[in-house]
């Protein structure tokens, strides 16, 4: 069996800052949403502060997009915001109904139970990255982490 080398560590720190932004993400959004009485609003004033820090980044980025290529994309491509905004509404209803914690742990299981399948089927641009040993003990892993979660000690 070939012996793999280790991955990049600076992707690795980066999914880490990511991952540990999530519950931070949530719990901004939660106290937000409790200020404007509004989950809808919530979501919209997320994604409106969102788009300003991004079109500044923009605006100060050497590197220009090409956005004559934007209309040769399919056209699935285009409902990574709507996604984005369902994701957003659903974790603020989910932390506030559930913590932080077990929306957390709900949100993760969830991502990681998708992502393989996604990975598995090589669908959405994504490059076909079959279910192995590795990967389906990280998934029984995860969902004993929630099952641990969801039945253990609170």
């Amino acid at each position: 069996m070939p012996v793999r080398s280790p991955p990049a560590v600076l992707p690795l720190l980066l999914a880490i800052l990511a991952g540990s932004l999530l519950p931070v993400q949530f719990a901004v959004n939660g106290a937000l949403a409790g200020q404007l009485h509004s989950v809808t609003l919530t979501a919209a004033v997320s994604y409106a502060a969102g788009t300003a820090g991004l079109a500044l980044l923009l605006l100060l980025s050497r590197s220009r997009p090409d956005w004559a290529a934007a209309r040769h994309a399919p056209r699935w491509v285009w409902l990574g915001g709507v996604v984005g905004s369902a994701y957003v509404v659903g974790s603020v209803l989910l932390t506030r109904a559930l913590g932080a914690a077990l929306a957390t742990t709900l949100v993760i299981a969830a991502q990681v139970v998708t992502a393989i399948l996604l990975d598995h089927l090589g669908v959405l641009g994504l490059e076909r990255r079959p279910v192995n040993r590795a990967r389906a003990t990280a998934l029984v892993l995860v969902l004993a982490a929630l099952g641990v979660r969801l039945w253990g000690a609170a």
